[in-house]
């Protein structure tokens, strides 16, 4: 028989909710952290976009805060 279990209303106000196991879960916060090599890679991306004309340039920092 499968275990039920009921999660209050509160719980779930801002949307639908899941479960997954631990081990998912750390998997999923783990490939989401930035390394220094992710950092290098779009540094050369970057670079390669500019000297094609296709990185825009920034007027100011208000484009970037949200």
């Amino acid at each position: 028989m499968e275990k039920i279990i009921t999660i209050p209303k509160k719980l779930a106000k801002e949307g639908e909710l899941i479960l997954i196991p631990r081990k998912k879960y750390e998997e999923l916060l783990e490939r989401q952290k930035v390394t220094e090599e992710d950092i290098l890679h779009w540094t050369k991306e970057a670079k390669i976009f500019k000297k094609m004309g296709k990185l825009p340039k920034l007027k100011s920092w208000k484009y970037l805060e949200k």
